[in-house]
């Protein structure tokens, strides 16, 4: 039986003291948990490093190269092991965390639980352990007897165990549409046509790990086991796909004419580029869904019936799409003013970049500093080439060889408030930058996010040939 074991998972978000910045950015992306737990060489914990630690280190201009414990929380709160689910809630709650090491009375870490997830978890839990009570089935119960449990069970599978619950396979639907297709005997034993050997998860794994492993593995069924192998849960990705939607819609500005990229552009629009083997556009598209975005808006201009024509009305990616088509370019703001209104935050996103941006904590980040617009911001390194003369005068004051310079460029991504739709002018063309810069003489508070995960803006060739590179490495 295959899954990742609890002490692998627990790898995943342990850093160093000594490990830099710039490597805990890293782990942060890979790991997508939005904290790691620093400790010491024997677990013990030393601290918990956010992402809002990294982003405000970065905006602050700290030096990747670092020690991450430098910018680490020192004293976080913490559980005592064991503790329970709802336990685990209250005390976050009432501290207002949304991430809490469990350490035993030694200081050792042994979880890291992640508010995001536990609220669902706790109901996902007693949902997915009064669903097993009626999908349990023995081994040897006849086919017959596994078809009229499974129509009343409801739950598209049945869990094969022993009296004391120990896992011995996993039967489907299909597994059984399949017998009666082979003119299986219905007396024979149910174990005859189920997978003995299904995939599995450990007990506690986060929802949102969880509906990973089922999405990685394409299976719509979970059994969760204890260590001694009996089954405890039974969770299907229904539930779990219903419970990581994101209460956010997003605009994709996808009307430019990829000026830059030409030739490539003269018949293809740049968001439809293949980058690997799927347009540009349908990467983003999958990122949106994949954070739980199901409503999804398309401003086009040029070339837009290919784009329509291969995206339809998104049923077939998982989304909801709109489309508005400018007649003419009226800038990257002014289609907004057209769009529903929208009641709640909503992104918007250059049809030219590839990001791992999280979504999900953008908006936290977002709402928490009651911002009308945040912008994502990605730190510039720029070397000049010489040696830099300060002078004052015909006077020499200062030298500096080859200085680096570093600035937060503009990252095409961006959430606003549904009022920032009203600082823009009609029937006429209308920029992001316009927009802001109106906000900002009129004393709106507009935030910066820096964006710390992979982003690229595919808007030159050398460019475009880094995103292919990127996707044959496994970065996108």
């Amino acid at each position: 039986m295959t899954h990742a074991t609890p002490t692998e998972r627990l790898d995943s978000v342990i850093i160093s003291p000594v490990a830099s910045i710039g490597e805990a950015i890293a782990r942060l992306d890979k790991a997508g948990t939005g904290a790691l737990a620093v400790c010491s060489s024997n677990r013990k914990l030393v601290g918990l490093l956010t992402d809002g630690d990294i982003r405000r280190a970065i905006l602050k201009s700290r030096m990747l190269g670092e020690p991450c414990a430098s910018i680490s929380s020192l004293k976080p709160i913490v559980a005592l092991q064991p503790v329970g689910l709802a336990d685990a809630l209250r005390l976050m709650n009432r501290h207002d965390v949304n991430h809490l090491p469990v350490v035993d009375a030694e200081g050792i870490l042994h979880d890291l639980i992640m508010r995001r997830d536990l609220g669902a978890k706790i109901e996902l839990e007693a949902i997915a352990r009064q669903r097993l009570e009626g999908a349990v089935i023995s081994p040897a119960s006849s086919i017959a007897d596994a078809m009229a449990l499974l129509d009343k069970a409801g739950t598209g599978a049945l869990v094969l165990c022993t009296n004391d619950r120990t896992l011995c396979g996993l039967l489907t639907d299909g597994d059984i549409r399949r017998a009666i297709l082979q003119g299986k005997s219905m007396d024979a034993p149910c174990e005859t046509i189920a997978s003995p050997d299904p995939m599995v998860a450990p007990r506690f794994i986060p929802t949102g790990e969880a509906l990973h492993l089922m999405n990685r593995h394409d299976i719509n069924h979970l059994p969760v086991v204890d260590a001694e192998n009996h089954v405890v849960e039974f969770l299907l990705r229904n539930d779990l796909m219903a419970d990581v939607r994101l209460d956010l819609t997003a605009v994709i500005m996808v009307g430019g004419y990829g000026k830059r990229l030409l030739p490539l552009t003269e018949t293809v629009p740049k968001p439809m580029l293949p980058v690997g083997d799927r347009p540009l556009l349908e990467l983003t598209i999958q990122r949106l869904r994949r954070s739980g975005i199901r409503n999804v808006s398309l401003t086009t201009h040029y070339l837009s019936e290919s784009i329509v024509t291969h995206f339809g009305d998104g049923e077939g990616f998982g989304v909801r799409l709109n489309y508005l088509k400018e007649d003419h370019p009226m800038g990257t703001a002014s289609g907004l003013k057209h769009m529903k209104k929208s009641d709640s935050p909503f992104l918007v996103i250059n049809g030219d970049i590839l990001t791992g941006v999280p979504f999900r904590e953008m908006l936290a980040y977002h709402r928490k500093h009651r911002a009308m617009l945040t912008v994502g911001v990605r730190k510039y390194d720029m070397q000049v080439p010489f040696g830099v003369v300060e002078c004052e005068d015909v006077r020499i004051t200062k030298l500096q060889e080859k200085p680096s310079f570093s600035f937060f460029i503009n990252a095409g991504t961006y959430l606003l408030e549904p009022a920032a739709c009203d600082y823009i002018p009609d029937g006429q063309p209308f920029d992001m930058t316009d927009l802001i810069q109106k906000l900002l003489e009129a004393g709106r508070p507009v935030i910066s996010f820096p964006i710390m995960e992979y982003w690229l803006d595919v808007g030159r060739h050398e460019d475009y040939q880094k995103a292919q590179e990127d996707v044959l490495k496994g970065r996108i």
